[in-house]
């Protein structure tokens, strides 16, 4: 008579282990690599909307455009941000007139932390605001 083989499934629990190991690092990079998206996304939105705030605040567009480029740049570069490595530019269209509307655009790319898969550099994203001067500020001319 036979001896009978037993099949061990150690080794096939062992595989699965390291699968699932494997996998839950992937997916941790992954979700870790979302943080200096999400913040860069958030102090570009910031200093959108402080530009935006800055330019319709002045009777005059030059120098609501400089004011309002000189407050994205502080949201921008201020530590409560905490976006080392991210790429900013801000463009600030003044009023064309009186009353008219201007808007500040913040273009940001965040640094990619991890390049596992030799992915291509991502392109810049956008964050924007228009606005319109207030009504009795367009009558000081």
């Amino acid at each position: 008579m036979k001896a009978a083989t037993r099949c061990s499934e150690r080794g096939q629990a062992l595989a699965e282990t390291a699968l699932y190991a494997a996998l839950f690092v992937l997916l941790a990079l992954g979700l870790l690599s979302w943080i200096p998206v999400h913040r860069a996304r958030t102090a570009a939105t910031a200093a959108a909307h402080g530009c935006a705030q800055f330019l319709s605040q002045s009777p005059n567009p030059i120098w609501a455009a400089w004011q309002a480029r000189e407050a994205a740049q502080a949201t921008l570069e201020g530590d409560w941000s905490a976006t080392l490595g991210t790429a900013y530019q801000v463009l600030v269209a003044p009023p064309q007139g009186p009353g008219a509307p201007g808007g500040c655009v913040v273009y940001y790319r965040p640094p990619r932390l991890f390049d596992l898969a030799g992915l291509p550099e991502p392109k810049a994203s956008k964050e924007f605001f228009i606005s319109r001067s207030e009504a009795w500020k367009a009558r000081w001319r």
